[in-house]
């Protein structure tokens, strides 16, 4: 049966999964008292978080999803983020989907004029230029400000003069971290600026995991370190 957490502890069961982290972050992000983000579990089998207008759902093989698909439209949420396998037990049609990858390589080397330095309106306008919907830059500041503010979150770039190439610790959990946000300035391509800015990012004490934009982006993570993990989905807007 699914139930309200009320601490950080009865989260502590949650392994290392990319949905996981998302999980774990919101959680020590925003903790258990504030109505902006709520967290559920049901037994060991399944978690979910609200935060963000987001729901991130973890399932196991025992997950009762009758009961999870039953308690989704209750939360007033405007998307939900969970395997392709999940979706498909819920009657779930993604509007999004695509690899996810783990990295698996050796410890990396710091890249040439690489900066952890966040600089917000340079950040969202090389996402913007590379194709990202961010919404307004507003949304974006307040989304990852709070994360990095939490140290839940951190950013990695690569800055000679201009903002060449970012990526992000997008959530980082007890256990696990989840990267994303990873772009390239088109005048910068070609150059091997994000297959050595990625790596660098990832965590050498917990497991990384990144969602690939498209399928298309497998092989190029391929080459980073990172190996094959599963699937991501996600849909917005209506659910049910």
């Amino acid at each position: 049966m699914l139930k309200l957490c009320e601490n950080i502890g009865e989260l502590s069961f949650l392994p290392a999964d990319p949905f996981c982290a998302r999980i774990s972050a919101y959680a020590l992000t925003y903790g258990f008292s504030n109505e902006y983000a709520r967290f559920y579990i049901q037994d060991e089998n399944a978690a979910l978080s609200l935060a963000d207008g987001t729901v991130t759902l973890w399932c196991t093989g025992s997950t009762d999803y009758d009961e999870i698909k039953a308690f989704l439209p209750f939360l007033g949420c405007r998307s939900i983020i969970a395997s392709e396998e999940s979706f498909g037990k819920l009657g779930i049609k993604p509007e999004k989907t695509s690899y996810i990858v783990r990295y698996e390589g050796a410890l990396p080397v710091k890249p040439f004029a690489f900066t952890d330095e966040f600089e917000g309106r340079e950040t969202y306008d090389l996402l913007t230029r590379c194709g990202f919907d961010m919404g307004t830059y507003r949304n974006f500041i307040e989304s990852i400000g709070i994360r990095l503010n939490k140290k839940t979150a951190s950013f990695g770039g690569i800055k000679n003069g201009d903002l060449q190439a970012c990526a992000f610790r997008l959530f980082e959990g007890e256990k696990s971290v989840l990267l994303g946000a990873v772009a390239t300035a088109p005048e910068h391509r070609g150059k091997g600026l994000a297959s050595a800015l990625v790596p660098y990012i990832t965590s050498n004490r917990k497991d990384s995991f990144l969602f690939c934009r498209n399928d298309s982006l497998l092989d190029f993570y391929k080459k980073c370190g990172f190996s094959l993990w599963g699937r991501w989905a996600e849909n917005d807007g209506v659910i049910f």
